[in-house]
């Protein structure tokens, strides 16, 4: 679907069936129903029924999905900045 993988992080969806990303460093957990990708831009949890790797290649962060998508879910990295935003109040 993507032909080269650049520097960020890329998400194209085809009718709610095919899934292609760049930017992915890890493949985290997978199963028909959830996939959970650590990008460069956070935790992405992919829900849906028969979801399944197309292509899997983490050298260039690449990754093609299929199956009936259902939802996405970026994730935030509460533990990083809720720390900061703690040392930032103290410190004023």
């Amino acid at each position: 679907m993507v032909d080269k993988a650049g520097k960020g992080h890329r998400l194209v969806m085809e009718n709610r069936e095919q899934i292609a990303l760049t930017g992915v460093h890890k493949v985290q957990s997978f199963d028909p129903k959830e996939i959970i990708l650590e990008t460069e831009l956070g935790i992405l949890s992919i829900k849906g029924d028969q979801l399944g790797i197309k292509l899997l290649n983490l050298e260039e962060g690449l990754v093609d999905l299929q199956g009936h998508i259902g939802a996405l879910i970026y994730h935030r990295n509460s533990s990083g900045s809720s720390r900061r935003g703690f040392l930032n109040r103290v410190l004023r």
